[in-house]
């Protein structure tokens, strides 16, 4: 089994992870998926009305849905981070009291997550998904405990993310696909052309992680083998 941490799209029968469910959508779990579900911040200023907190609470109660998020900061858009933080740190706060992981959407935003982070006392992992930090952010990021996610961008060669990869200690590491028609083994061969570890060994190391953050599911499993 080939862990694909966070896609956009029902994941084929030798993968498992998340697919990303916007909380604005009708929520209609397929068997044999996983899913987070969250408030993206690019979303916004499209909700017809502030039920939204109420709808995402009981949607993540579900067994299928392991993950709060996509969710987070991103200083791209016109929506003010102010407005942003609000809502992202409501999401911060459903984790805590469900304990389940958050997946993060971050652009330009990696200081304001590290300032949240400092102020939080819960223990759920946050996991920067589509990371592509610089090495200098990457180092403060796993000081603060972050989890990161490397997808497609990776295969575009360059150094800077690269050196980010080979910083990221093997216990905090997932790749994914996100809304990317690139097949998932690509990105783990890439990544163990960049760090020296083979493909197969990259597979197990990122499997264990998600046993270990995503209890639940390894509880399931075993239940029905």
């Amino acid at each position: 089994m080939i862990i694909n941490l966070h896609a956009h799209f029902q994941l084929s029968p030798e993968q498992t992870g998340l697919i990303n469910h916007p909380v604005q959508m009708d929520f209609h779990p397929e068997p044999d998926q996983y899913y987070s579900a969250g408030l993206h911040p690019w979303d916004l200023d499209v909700l017809m009305n502030d039920k939204w907190l109420l709808s995402l609470e009981k949607i993540i109660t579900h067994p299928q849905v392991l993950a709060v998020g996509e969710c987070g900061l991103d200083r791209s858009i016109e929506t003010p981070v102010d407005r942003q933080k609000a809502a992202f740190i409501s999401q911060v706060e459903l984790a805590e009291k469900y304990t389940k992981p958050l997946i993060l959407h971050a652009v330009r935003s990696y200081s304001d997550l590290l300032q949240i982070k400092k102020t939080r006392t819960g223990t759920v992992p946050w996991i920067l998904h589509g990371y592509q930090g610089s090495p200098e952010i990457t180092r403060q990021l796993i000081g603060q405990g972050f989890c990161f996610s490397f997808g497609a961008a990776l295969l575009n060669d360059q150094e800077k993310l690269n050196s980010s990869l080979r910083l990221v200690p093997p216990d905090h590491l997932f790749f994914e696909t996100d809304d990317k028609m690139v097949p998932i083994e690509s990105i783990y061969i890439f990544a163990s052309s960049v760090t020296g570890i083979t493909p197969a060994e990259l597979k197990a190391n990122v499997s264990r992680n998600f046993c270990t953050i995503f209890k639940k599911w390894e509880t399931g499993r075993n239940e029905q083998l």
